[in-house]
């Protein structure tokens, strides 16, 4: 029995090196030098508005897969599929995307059911799929860090907000079953180590520290100031205020950090400057407020007094077009996140500032 336990072991480890050996063949051909001439493809410049006017939005590129920001696969997860097939890596159904102070990119996937992190300035790229191997996250919706880097994910099904570390690795989770309803939208307060939990179906804004401890509610069901009709993402300005889709009442609400009401702007329509679904929200360095549009299958730019600046995107399949785009995110140097839900992706584009 000994020796054919040994004969079994050895015929396992032996068999192993043939694949490594077939697999490092296979693969050194396939990477060799190519005859052919590599023939660069023009990439288009799309910019809003177009000329003759000055451009203030530009389009750079889309996010599906790791290969978009150039991660390679390591050799040993190249070698796992060479043996086990291949498997597939990227975003199925995009609807919540954040960007990081470090170049990290959180795409929320409500079709895999999981976060993508991409992470080009290290080269890395991981998905989240849950807290552990027997529960997998079912509807994650938003996802922000903290200034440890910790992300926090929304999870509309399961009524929690989950807390991972950088890695990845679940640390905590956040609500209860009798405090959440469905929550989406998330945003975190670094200065002050405040987590903002939007509550859809409870149409409030639930309030964290950052160890998961429930502060307070801001809001109640409603169309009056500090009232909300099934809001969905949330975004904090520069100037410490929060901005909500109050997607129901078409509009969006400004309200300051303790809850009090700023402001709003927004009605319904469907010309320039008025709404239909409104859903993604997020601000760039200069305060602007960009909002999606699941029915326009665009993104509306309005200053913070609502004033309507500008349009771009449209429905369709090419660049810079939209199909239902949902969650948005704006990173420090002005690079916008659109997750462009049904087109399988994630759009950027660049937001330009005057050059005066």
């Amino acid at each position: 029995m000994e020796m054919k336990g040994l004969f079994q072991k050895t015929t396992a480890y032996v068999s192993t090196l043939v694949l490594i050996f077939i697999f490092t063949l296979t693969y050194s051909f396939a990477m060799g030098p190519k005859v052919e001439p590599k023939v660069e493809q023009k990439k288009e410049h799309i910019v809003w508005p177009p000329p003759p006017w000055e451009p203030k939005i530009e389009f750079l590129y889309s996010i599906t897969t790791p290969d978009d920001f150039e991660i390679k696969k390591g050799f040993f997860r190249r070698l796992w599929e060479f043996i086990a097939g291949e498997t597939r890596e990227g975003v199925i159904k995009p609807f919540g995307v954040f960007a990081d102070d470090n170049g990290r990119v959180y795409v929320t996937d409500t079709a895999d059911q999981s976060v993508h992190v991409f992470d080009p300035k290290n080269k890395k790229y991981f998905v989240i799929e849950g807290i552990n191997k027997n529960q997998r996250l079912t509807s994650p919706i938003d996802a922000a860090t903290d200034k440890e880097g910790n992300i926090y994910v929304s999870d509309s099904v399961m009524r929690r907000v989950y807390v991972f570390n950088k890695e990845g690795k679940f640390l905590r989770e956040i609500g209860t079953d009798n405090m959440m309803q469905r929550p989406t939208g998330v945003a975190i307060d670094k200065a002050s180590g405040t987590l903002y939990v939007v509550d859809t179906l409870a149409s409030k804004i639930l309030v964290y520290s950052m160890d998961g401890k429930y502060i307070k509610t801001i809001g109640e069901y409603g169309d009056g100031n500090v009232q909300f009709n099934r809001p969905t993402f949330i975004a904090l300005g520069r100037d410490g205020n929060l901005y909500i889709a109050d997607t129901m009442n078409i509009r969006v609400q400004i309200i300051d950090k303790q809850g009090k009401f700023v402001g709003k702007f927004g009605r319904h329509g469907n010309s320039a400057g008025e709404m239909a679904n409104p859903r993604g929200i997020a601000l760039d360095s200069e305060g602007h407020v960009y909002l999606t549009d699941t029915l326009f299958e665009a993104v509306q730019v309005f200053d913070k007094s609502g004033q309507a600046l500008m349009t771009f995107g449209r429905q369709g399949t090419r660049s810079g077009e939209f199909s239902i785009p949902a969650g948005i995110s704006i990173s420090s140097d002005d690079k916008i996140y659109v997750a462009d839900s049904y087109n399988m992706r994630v759009q950027v584009f660049r937001y330009i500032k005057s050059s005066q």
